[in-house]
């Protein structure tokens, strides 16, 4: 591959990446904090092993942005470009992207970051904010049958909860806990910074001064896995819907392993296509019957703590999409399903549709933040990139096969039923 991707760990712990694309306009830069919703609630520093509140990190994504008499955006705002941020069950992203002035754009993401301003006054303005979006969240009748699978496959566990908290969650954050929260987690050593664009690595990094945050001692808190079993008797549930909806979800794996979450990322990539995306002869049954419609959905997730896999949708007729799905959910299916020739074919399209994926930065961004090694003091990026073509090429059919073995468990099984609430429809 032509990319230069270079990697540098700074005096303070930030792991910086670059991968440097000759030619590309558009720039890209991303800085990732390793604080989700599922993180560790435990704080150090002044406030050894408290905890906090569901919310939290979504809550502190939000402020970052809010610095008293401007907002952070209005800078990138002014140079053309567009800044945003999100918050997943494992981090926090600020991003953004322009056509020029790359170095001031990346500057710029660090300070907004690496600066913050917690006012008694904002924090009672955000959580006003916030409760509006969870109750906006909470009015869409896809949000009950989404997050009921999130409670079945990881029941007490953070794991499960909404990234948003909840209204009651939310209420006791004070602007003294997001600076114990902020001091915990938002640690140059629990952050990675990739950019992505037309510069020279060496310039940036030497051009580049990074803002003295106040940081607590002692190690970050890392989270745990989620160890009650999964909750396997289906659900039924009634929702202000058009029409009813089934939803099959398989609790996967956790992989602290950056280099084994590649490979079984890419073997579950495999499996799935060859099984439930849409060139597979069973997707192709499910439709052309009617079961499933354009809002099918396949969604796979592995990270250091947990892994989960979602199927389903909209259909008129859930109890047997449902058991459909889990019948082509197991290994013998996948056996039958996968033949040699499926899978020499499906691994060439996998080959392509990554590669393409170099010119998509926010991809290349999601990608390293995947292979950052939590085991790692300094975050390091373990993501080969330019030789991803070979490792999927490497890949071995018996392998996916035995991956199904492993996955495809009924233990690790729940379902969801959704049947429309006509009075509250209409």
């Amino acid at each position: 591959m032509p990319e230069q991707v270079r990697q540098a760990v700074l005096p303070n712990g930030l792991t910086v990446v670059g991968i440097e694309k000759p030619g590309f306009v558009r720039h890209y830069a991303q800085l990732t904090v390793f604080f989700g919703s599922a993180s560790a609630r435990r704080l150090t520093g002044a406030n050894p092993g408290a905890s906090l509140p569901a919310g939290v990190a979504h809550f502190l994504e939000h402020k970052m942005f809010d610095k008293g008499d401007h907002d952070a955006a209005d800078a990138f705002a002014a140079r053309g470009a567009d800044v945003n941020a999100f918050t997943t069950r494992n981090v926090t992203n600020y991003y953004c992207s322009g056509l020029a002035h790359l170095q001031e754009n990346v500057q710029d993401l660090l300070n907004f970051v690496l600066t913050p301003y917690f006012t008694a006054a904002t924090v009672a303005k955000e959580q006003g904010i916030i409760s509006q979006e969870i109750q906006m969240y909470r009015d869409d009748p896809d949000y009950g049958p989404q997050q009921t699978v999130w409670d079945h496959l990881f029941p007490a566990s953070v794991i499960a909860e909404d990234v948003a908290g909840s209204r009651q969650s939310i209420a006791g954050i004070t602007p003294e806990l997001l600076t114990a929260a902020y001091q915990t987690f938002y640690r140059p050593n629990n952050m990675q910074l990739v950019v992505v664009g037309d510069f020279n690595f060496d310039t940036l990094l030497t051009q580049l001064t990074i803002p003295a945050a106040a940081a607590s001692a002692g190690p970050i808190p890392r989270s745990a896995v989620a160890t009650a079993p999964v909750i396997t008797a289906p659900r039924l549930l009634r929702a202000p819907l058009s029409l009813p909806e089934a939803w099959v979800g398989v609790r996967l794996p956790a992989l602290p392993d950056p280099t084994q979450r590649l490979r079984v990322s890419l073997q579950l990539d495999l499996l799935l296509s060859g099984l439930l995306l849409e060139s597979a002869p069973d997707f192709l049954r499910l439709y052309q019957s009617g079961l499933i419609d354009d809002s099918f959905l396949v969604d796979a997730e592995l990270h250091s703590n947990f892994g989960v896999l979602t199927v389903g949708g909209k259909t008129p007729a859930p109890a047997t999409l449902a058991q459909s799905l889990k019948e082509i959910l197991t290994p013998a299916h996948a056996r039958a399903a996968l033949t040699p020739a499926a899978f020499t074919r499906l691994q060439r399209e996998l080959i392509g549709r990554n590669i393409t994926g170099f010119d998509h930065f926010g991809w290349l961004g999601a990608q390293l933040v995947d292979a950052a090694d939590t085991r790692a003091a300094d975050r390091r990026v373990v993501y080969p990139l330019p030789k991803l073509a070979a490792i999927i090429a490497s890949l071995r059919y018996t392998d996916v096969l035995a991956l199904a073995d492993e996955l495809f468990q009924p233990a690790a099984m729940t379902t969801v039923l959704v049947s429309p609430d006509e009075e509250a429809a209409g």
